[in-house]
């Protein structure tokens, strides 16, 4: 009895841990006569019936139907023709409206970049401007800071003559001292 217990709760507990599966038949109200057979329920004859084709058959009220099949009433097969008839008329419209919704989606798309693009474009220059004047500054600051600099050939002249001044002069005094 306790093994029949374990094997019923393992049975409940996997049911019940594993993924459960739902399936219903999606519902397409496209009028496509190819997807047909999905909106409209599946035709079963009886047994010993013949297949009849494409027959339709007009009929009045408690009259028994001919055939196996989907019973439509006039309104219904005269909607039918016009879902069917009106699908290219349909399908024109949605192509263009689409076109239209992708173009505009493209065009502001572009726009968007384009005025991206000007904008960087604009602060790019902007900033170019900027360094092409500070370096102009810069340029006029060192040209005006090597007029005011003296020559440096004079400093080194003048230099190289006082040094050879000074050591001739330091010679000649101590010359004169140790005499």
């Amino acid at each position: 009895m306790m093994v029949f217990k374990r094997i019923v709760s393992c049975f409940v507990l996997m049911s019940l841990l594993s993924p459960q599966v739902c399936v219903a038949q999606s519902k397409d109200i496209s009028p496509d006569p190819e997807k047909m057979e999905d909106v409209l329920p599946p035709v079963q004859l009886a047994p010993g019936e013949k297949d009849p084709g494409l027959a339709l058959s007009p009929m009045k009220k408690g009259q028994k139907a001919p055939f196996t099949g989907v019973l439509l009433s006039p309104s219904a097969v005269a909607n039918v023709i016009v879902e069917l008839k009106s699908i290219d008329e349909r399908l024109q419209i949605e192509i263009a409206a689409a076109t239209k919704k992708q173009t505009a989606i493209c065009e502001k798309s572009t726009s968007d970049i384009k005025t991206k693009q000007e904008a960087d474009r604009k602060i790019l220059q902007a900033d170019i401007d900027d360094k092409a004047r500070s370096i102009l500054a810069k340029e006029r600051e060192i040209k005006k800071l090597r007029d005011e600099q003296t020559n440096p050939w004079a400093w080194f002249s003048v230099g190289a003559a006082g040094g050879i001044t000074l050591t001739v002069l330091t010679a000649f005094a101590i010359s004169k001292a140790t005499k």
